[in-house]
């Protein structure tokens, strides 16, 4: 009997699950007040009755979060500028501010409770910072921590629970094990106190878990942009282990979401998720790498726990929100929202999309993802906008940066 091949993790399915789908061009509306710019006379590929909107102008729009005053807060990245977005009226722009600026690399944004008061902590480059907030403004900068990695993959991605601020370190490489040997190790995701006491790495083999959010049962999950360029793992019949083969590159190793609790291990880059046999991508294990693991003697590759849920290879997940606390409709509101940026150097090039991943309360897990916003791409490959993260807003309406054509959109569910 022939080994069985690795999946060629295809494009996620846009046939629904759980109401959501099939998706058909929905053109973008323009509130008043903005430039749609690359957008202009475009449409996205949205469930049946929905409706998009070229909602506000942020140039290099990142990451996002809501304030409690219903203020969205987005991030821009090497523009320096956190922007905060005020609302106006139906089919008009939010007025838009900046909220901080002269930063260095800000992408992570959350806001949190403490002592009565709000807090916004923002990821910075090598450092994570936090600040009181009240209507529409901040004060009182303290520093939690500094000193962090910052090159290769080194933007910061923030998610905080219970006083508790966690976050990436990014891999400074591709797939090279220095990156688990360094001080601090990198690729991984770790947590320190608001007041920056008890700083400490809860999970490893994360290359550049950039999407981290709560699931309904309270756990911490990541969305994880693997290695490029894996050479072929599998010792078949084909006589292509340790090579380097465009077709399994394509399409391998999947990204990853996974829940990272105290003691994780996600592989990276000793073990390569195992796509052989699997339709779904749901719940798989891991093969030794060629080169980095051959023997298995780095890491048994068959103790680490499986990846929840794999995406398309070089999807580039940037942004994963729970919608468990939101007020969407019933079909999205109990699972997750992952935005993929799309590949940087695939060919042909993976589009960027948000997807939605149901939540099972039964097993507490995630369910395979299926397209719920596509269209950024035109069938000869390029692109006029980037999906960075979508986040669902205090109207029932879910709310995606792109930081290509530096827009926010406002996408609302049809009844």
């Amino acid at each position: 009997m022939p080994p069985a091949k690795p999946s060629t993790s295809p494009e996620l399915s846009s046939t629904g699950q759980r109401g959501v789908g099939p998706l058909a061009p929905v053109p973008l509306e323009v509130a008043g007040g903005v430039d749609a710019g690359a957008a202009g006379g475009r449409s996205l590929n949205l469930p049946a009755g929905w409706t998009a909107e070229v909602w506000a102008n942020v140039p290099g729009a990142r990451l996002a979060a809501w304030a409690p005053d219903k203020r969205l807060v987005v991030s821009t990245g090497d523009r320096r500028v956190v922007s905060i977005l005020t609302p106006g009226a139906a089919g008009q722009a939010p007025a838009v501010a900046t909220l901080l600026d002269g930063l260095d690399n800000p992408q992570g944004l959350a806001f949190t409770q403490q002592d009565g008061r709000t807090i916004l902590v923002v990821g910075e480059k090598t450092r994570l910072v936090a600040f009181d907030y009240a209507d529409g403004a901040v004060s009182n900068r303290r520093v939690i921590i500094d000193g962090l990695p910052g090159g290769g993959h080194g933007s910061k991605a923030v998610a905080v629970q219970d006083g508790i601020v966690y976050y990436n370190v990014g891999s400074g490489t591709n797939r090279d094990p220095v990156d688990r040997t360094s001080v601090p190790e990198r690729g991984t995701v770790a947590r320190v106190g608001l007041d920056g006491t008890g700083n400490r790495t809860i999970a490893t083999g994360v290359r550049n878990g950039f999407g981290l959010s709560f699931a309904p049962d309270g756990t911490l999950f990541v969305a994880v942009n693997q290695a490029d360029n894996q050479p072929y793992p599998f010792r078949d019949d084909t006589g292509q282990y340790g090579q380097t083969v465009r077709a399994y590159i394509n399409e391998n190793p999947v990204e990853q979401v996974s829940r990272v609790t105290p003691g994780t291990d996600l592989g990276w880059p000793y073990c390569v998720p195992d796509t052989r046999g699997s339709r779904d991508l749901l719940n798989l294990p891991y093969v030794n790498d060629p080169i980095n693991n051959p023997d298995g003697r780095a890491l048994d590759c068959g103790s680490i726990g499986r990846t929840m849920v794999g995406l398309p290879a070089h999807s580039a997940p940037l942004g994963l929100a729970f919608t468990h606390d939101s007020t969407l409709p019933e079909p999205l509101r109990n699972g997750a929202l992952i935005t993929a940026h799309g590949s940087w150097n695939r060919q042909p090039p993976r589009p960027p999309y948000v997807a939605y991943s149901a939540w099972d309360s039964a097993t507490n897990t995630l369910g395979v993802p299926v397209e719920l916003v596509t269209g950024f791409q035109d069938a000869n490959g390029s692109r006029w906008g980037r999906s960075v993260t979508a986040v669902p807003g205090p109207d029932g309406s879910i709310y995606l940066t792109d930081d290509k054509a530096g827009l926010v959109y406002r996408l609302t569910p049809g009844g």
